[in-house]
Parts: structure tokens; sequence; C-alpha cells
């Protein structure tokens, strides 16, 4: 049972103030009870000191008083000491000695233990007689005792399951009135960008919480209205600048084949290269507007993976800057769209091509029910601090790269993302100097 809950909470509290609540009702219900039983016992026993004392109202004071109530006395004490009169059960019994009754005005009544009738524990009454002395009623105060005693017990025995069956009601109240809360978390925790078209359920109780749910849908109508519009723009934009950039870029190639002997080819290659690097980016731009809408991938089929390596390592060693090591790399197929897993791995190699000093190191292989592939440079490496960064779409660890020498730092966020796509990941494996070491792990084809 988790303790950080609003359900454990409520349940804690409701039942803690209802547990105190019952504690202190049995409480004042004993309290009440005993005050109630003492005042019919101390009217007993002024109604019997009524009746004693009217045996002698004449100033005749029998030696034996008649027997008094159930496990009581009566015994009359004259001032000096002497008893006058007793009932049978105190016959050559010394008078009994109450200090603070004794020449009082009136009748008092007090609870005295250390009689010589027994050990109980009495009720006394203590009343000045016109007969000269002072009379003592009494009678057992256990009976008291034993009422209270077995209404504590009893309900000791009652308030523990009571506050039990209360907590076990709450917490099954309290889950079913936060059962729509949950299925409101629960559906908000799958909604992806994918599927911004779904709503949370509304319980239709037209209280806060079904306020609660039409909020969250109204939000989530907005953020799809806005991501929509957000990948529209995107999409557009770059279809839109394909076009012109390939005929700028057939131009600029047509022109440099033709004034390559002139001053004037070193800048049309220049200009070549920017045109290069910006349809680069539109490609990537295009790619992400379609993965963020769900369609980044094609129809996946069995793939050699090592072909695709060994593909794009030619590529990179034909322009010459860096040697590729590809002793390293053996069979793997694995089940992919090809166009976008030869996207991943150009993507890597030429990251690797970008910060290597002279030289990559590639690695392929099935281990186990996976294919992994590595991409090592010596290069700088990654500071710590930028580990995390490099995944980020636009994230590059020196902003005043261009596109010829850094990128636009999508290349390593578009590997992940169909990493990710065919079920598998992207991660940096070492990124401290000399060089880093980057591993795609895709699962292999059964």
């Amino acid at each position: 049972m988790r303790r950080n809950t609003v359900r454990f909470r409520v349940t804690a509290l409701a039942t803690a103030m209802v547990a105190l609540g019952l504690i202190a009702s049995a409480v004042a219900l004993v309290l009440l009870q005993r005050s109630s039983l003492t005042s019919s016992l101390d009217q007993a026993l002024i109604g019997r000191a009524d009746d004693i004392e009217s045996l002698f109202a004449d100033g005749v004071v029998p030696d034996v008083f008649p027997a008094t109530l159930t496990e009581g006395f009566v015994q009359l004490v004259g001032f000096d000491g002497s008893v006058m009169a007793s009932t049978p059960n105190l016959a050559g019994q010394p008078a009994i000695q109450i200090a603070e009754s004794s020449g009082s005005v009136g009748d008092s009544i007090a609870n005295v233990s250390g009689l010589g009738v027994d050990d109980d524990e009495f009720r006394v009454l203590t009343r000045p007689v016109g007969a000269g002395g002072v009379l003592y009623v009494g009678t057992t105060f256990d009976t008291v005792g034993e009422s209270v005693s077995v209404l504590t017990t009893s309900i000791a025995l009652v308030i523990p399951p009571l506050v039990v069956l209360f907590a076990a009601l709450i917490w099954w109240m309290v889950g079913k009135t936060l059962q729509p809360v949950e299925d409101i978390r629960s559906e908000v925790s799958e909604i992806g960008v994918t599927d911004l078209h779904r709503r949370v359920p509304r319980p239709g109780t037209e209280d806060e919480i079904d306020r609660l749910a039409g909020t969250m849908n109204e939000m989530l109508d907005r953020v799809e209205r806005s991501i929509d519009r957000q990948q529209r723009f995107v999409a557009d934009a770059s279809h839109e600048l394909r076009s012109p950039l390939t005929r700028m870029r057939t131009r600029l190639e047509l022109e440099s084949s033709e004034v390559s002997r002139s001053g004037e080819g070193e800048t049309l290659g220049s200009l070549l290269d920017e045109v290069i690097g910006m349809q680069s980016l539109v490609e990537d731009l295009l790619y992400l507007a379609k993965a963020d809408a769900g369609s980044g991938t094609g129809k996946f089929e069995r793939v050699d993976l090592d072909d695709l390596v060994l593909r794009e390592a030619r590529r990179i060693e034909a322009r010459g800057r860096v040697g590729v090591d590809l002793s390293q790399v053996s069979g793997a197929q694995v089940m992919g769209d090809p166009g976008q897993l030869t996207r991943a791995l150009r993507n890597l190699l030429e990251n690797g091509e970008r910060h290597a000093s002279s030289r990559l190191w590639l690695s392929l292989g099935e281990s186990g029910s996976e294919a992994r592939f590595t991409v090592s440079d010596d290069g700088p490496g990654i500071p710590p601090e930028q580990e995390d960064h490099i995944f980020e779409r636009f994230g590059r660890l020196d902003e005043a790269r261009s596109f010829e020498t850094g990128g636009a730092g999508l290349g390593l966020a578009i590997a992940r993302d169909i990493a990710e796509q065919h079920h598998g990941f992207l991660r940096l494996v070492g990124g401290g100097a000399p060089g880093a070491t980057f591993e795609m792990v895709i699962p292999v084809a059964v």
C-alpha cells in the first residue's frame, strides 16, 4: 500500500478522526453511566437513611436496625464515639471513622474503603441526627464498578472492529470516487505526439472531476491543433524548399564543372557546399515532420545490415578525409526499413567523420537476439555535461559550427529516432577523450 497517495491520506485522516470520535464518545458514555449509577445509589442511600431516622423520631433508638440494602450496613455512632445501634452485619464492630464527615451539617456522601464489613469499596452517607449522634448508611460500590467495567470492556471490544470496518469503507469509497481521476491519469500517460486524437474519459457526473476531464480534453484539443499546424508548416516548408534547392544544386554543379579551371570555381564550390548543407537540413526537417506525424518508417523487411554498413563506409572512405577500420564488421540481419536504416548509419558515420582526427572504427555483429553496431572515432571526445544534450534536436557541442563543419544538430536525433522505431536504441557508450563511441542496438530478424 502506497502511503503517498490521496486515497491513503484521506482514509488515514478520516479513520483517525472517527477513531478519536469513538474513543471520546466511549469515555463520555462510561463517565455518564458511572455518574448515573452513582446518583441512583446515592438516592437509595438517602431513602434508606430517611427510613432509619424515622425509627427514632420520638427519641427512642433501637439497639439493632433492621437489615438494610443488599451488601449494605447502617450504624449510629454517638458524638463520644460509641456505637449506639447498627444493623446485624456490624454487630460488635467498632464505630466507623470518617473524620471529614464527623460533625458536619447535612448529608455527605463519599466512597470509603477499609471498613470492617469486608474488603469492598463502599458508598457511605453520613448524616448528623437528632438522636445525638452520626448516622452512617452504606452499600457496596462494586456494583457500579462492575457495571462500568462491563461497559468499558464491551466498548473496547467493539470499537477496533468498527474502526477497521470504517477504514475499509472509506478506502473503498475514496477509491471509487478517485477512479475517474486515475482513468484520466492513465489515459493522459498513454497519449503521445502520434495519438493526440485520444481524449480522457468523462464520468458524466457534472462534478469537479467531470469538469477536470472536460478541461483536460479542451487542452488536448488545443495541443492537437497546435501540433498539427506545426507539423504542416514544417512539412510544407520542407517540401516547398526541396525543388528549388535541387535546381540550385544541379545548376551549381554544372557551373562548377564548367569553370573548374577559372578563379571562380572555388566560390561556386563553396556555394555548392552551402546548398548541399541546406538540402540536407530540409531533408532532415521533412523526415522529422513525418516522424512526428507517425509516418517515419515504411514497410519492414529483412535487411542485411552489414551490406548497408559497408556501402556507407565506402562513401566515407571515398571522400578521403579519414580512414575506416572494418575488421570488426560481420553479418547481421534485422527487420526494418532499408532507407531509414541507411539514413541512421549515414548520420552516425558522418558524425564520426566530422569529429575524428584521422580514423573511424566500425563494428557489427549479432549478440543473442540483438544486432549491435558501434562507431568509434579518435576525436576530442564529448564532455560529460554534454552527453545528454547531443541527442536533442539541433543539439550541437559548438553552437558556432556551420553545416560543413558541424551539421545542424539533427543527425544523432534522427538516428536515435530511427533506432527506436525499429524497437532498438542508440546510446553513447564512450564519450571521454580520445574519441567517442556510439552504439546502435536493433533486434535481429527471426
